[in-house]
């Protein structure tokens, strides 16, 4: 909870312009605020000027008479949470990072935009690493409406490049959809299939059914990342107790499924597109 103080110096208030904004917690003219704070009437006229650029105060006509009087605290607040609003959305981030500790972080990922940047950097921080990821079919298809092939392709190669093994889960309809897909349209999926070709995985399936959502898992070593390609947010985790209940709750999905050669059933669509 931040006090006033602190609030002011998020502002960047100086001290002669806290101890003028306190006083005018009622209207004041310049004489009365430089006699209360015993502050000359030059810089009482600097400091106003300066608040009044920044709308921390207002000014109160009566007549020639003029006063001037503070915002109040929770209009503070709102102009500071107008002015990040402005400047994310300038920016073109709509998400949020919380830090709780120096090792924990929790950020929100919004836009493909995001979402692929931050998979390419989690990726490189975990080189030669045993990532796992449950993914059905329905939830890759969203990524390909919502992601370029050259955005595609570099997300699978940043895989191959950092030289991690993917430990996944598919659906078990998941390959003879890519096939039927690639049949429709072999031109727009050549470059991404060729760049699902040659990953160092480990693929086992579970029945169509199950994990039938729009939403996907992949888990690093202290990092978790849970994507909605449809609503294009992804939730970054890092954090050590919650990554291992992950993996731990990976593994008891993964004993129950049927074993995959993934290259190969890659190859086999691949060779089946040439002939198309």
């Amino acid at each position: 909870m931040y006090t006033i103080h602190q609030l002011y110096d998020l502002i960047g208030l100086s001290n002669t312009e806290q101890s003028i904004i306190k006083a005018l917690s009622t209207p004041k003219n310049v004489q009365e605020i430089s006699r209360e704070r015993k502050i000359s009437r030059t810089g009482v006229n600097y400091c106003l000027t300066s608040l009044l650029q920044r709308d921390l105060i207002r000014i109160i006509r009566n007549g020639k008479q003029m006063k001037y009087i503070s915002i109040t605290n929770d209009e503070i607040v709102d102009l500071i949470q107008h002015t990040l609003d402005n400047f994310q959305k300038s920016n073109n981030r709509k998400g949020a990072r919380i830090k709780t500790s120096i090792e924990d972080e929790f950020i929100i990922h919004v836009g493909a935009r995001e979402i692929i940047p931050a998979f390419t950097n989690i990726a490189s921080n975990n080189k030669d690493e045993r990532i796992k990821a449950i993914q059905h079919h329905r939830s890759f298809k969203e990524l390909l409406n919502k992601v370029s092939t050259t955005q595609l392709v570099a997300f699978n190669k940043s895989i191959i490049k950092h030289r991690l093994i993917i430990d996944g889960i598919l659906n078990e309809g998941a390959y003879r959809d890519y096939r039927e897909e690639i049949r429709s349209n072999p031109h727009k999926y050549e470059a991404t299939v060729k760049s699902l070709e040659g990953r160092m995985a480990d693929y086992t399936s579970f029945p169509d059914k199950f994990f039938n959502h729009d939403a996907e898992i992949w888990l690093f070593k202290n990092t978790t990342l849970l994507i909605n390609w449809h609503d294009e947010v992804a939730i970054e985790i890092t954090n050590t107790g919650m990554t291992a209940f992950l993996k731990d709750m990976f593994e008891f999905v993964k004993s129950s499924g049927q074993k995959i050669d993934h290259n190969e059933a890659m190859r086999k669509i691949s060779q089946e597109k040439s002939t198309v």
